[in-house]
């Protein structure tokens, strides 16, 4: 019987043993689910061949990440579904991907409804395109970055731990303290557990400064060897085009080995969609809550 317990910063060791290194959803990197963990309350379960990761959501009966591994997934499925009719519930699962659905369906001796979650779909863009910035559909970014350049002595830099710690964390705390559009409650606590832990997270980092102070800063990490995730993004929205210059600049000297960027999902928060559309997304990955029936 699987035994699941709190997850811990530790453990993106074992996150990384079971790396799926065949996927393009954020929730591939352990920054991306750990950081969130005000929200999602994840456990971890490990029987040498899976990872299991459970979402006690408030109110809410716990639900299932896919297992994570390389082995029998049935075996794994079997497990799962000893566990939740040993512990009176059903076997629900969330974020799962199109790919993942279709294995579901194909699981022996169960039937699954599944609802598609638009919310939690992650925007995935070339990075070529968020380089280069071409075509008329992206003409606004380039004018914001030209304003930017013609108003703005900067500099760029990739960033120390030292740096990320004591200069990045007190200027993100501060700037989602006082955000008024996109304000999601759980995004300063997401905020103070990456930097508190950014060590063992082993993100890059990058920030753009205006006089020596920080105006922009970007994190993220490999998902696997063709595409990188962006976890972290902010700007100060006073120095117009700060946002756009750090996230091309960001991608041209931190990620342009790679050939996908995905910018995670837009929560359902209206503006937040508008600016991960406006960036024209080469795809989405779709996002399924899925139950037993």
């Amino acid at each position: 019987m699987l035994e699941f317990r709190d997850i811990r910063p530790d453990d993106k060791t074992l996150f990384d043993r079971y790396s799926q290194r065949d996927t393009i959803a954020s929730e591939g990197a352990f920054a991306t689910m750990y950081i969130w963990n005000d929200y999602y309350n994840l456990k971890v379960a490990d029987d040498g061949e899976f990872m299991y990761l459970q979402f006690n959501v408030r109110d809410r009966i716990p639900s299932y990440y896919f297992p994570i591994g390389g082995g029998n997934v049935n075996r794994a499925l079997d497990s799962l579904r000893d566990y939740t009719r040993a512990n009176g519930h059903s076997l629900a699962f969330r974020l799962v991907t199109e790919e993942q659905l279709a294995r579901l369906r194909a699981y022996g001796g169960a039937e699954f409804l599944a609802n598609e979650e638009r919310d939690c779909e992650d925007y995935v863009y070339t990075t070529g395109q968020l380089i280069s910035l071409a075509g008329k559909k992206l003409h606004a970014k380039r004018n914001h970055i030209n304003f930017f350049l013609e108003n703005y002595a900067y500099t760029y830099e990739t960033v120390t731990e030292e740096v990320a710690v004591n200069e990045c964390a007190p200027l993100m705390y501060e700037l989602v303290a006082n955000k008024e559009r996109n304000r999601n409650p759980f995004e300063l606590p997401a905020m103070r557990r990456f930097f508190e832990n950014y060590r063992i997270l082993g993100e890059r980092g990058a920030v753009i400064r205006v006089d020596g102070k920080i105006v922009a800063m970007s994190f993220g990490e490999p998902l696997n060897d063709r595409a990188a995730v962006i976890q972290l993004e902010v700007a100060r929205e006073e120095y117009r085009g700060a946002y756009q210059l750090i996230n091309k600049l960001f991608c041209e000297n931190e990620w342009k080995e790679y050939d996908f960027i995905n910018r995670e999902e837009d929560m359902g928060l209206e503006g937040l969609r508008q600016a991960k559309e406006s960036y024209q997304p080469a795809f989405l990955v779709k996002k399924y809550t899925v139950i037993e029936v």
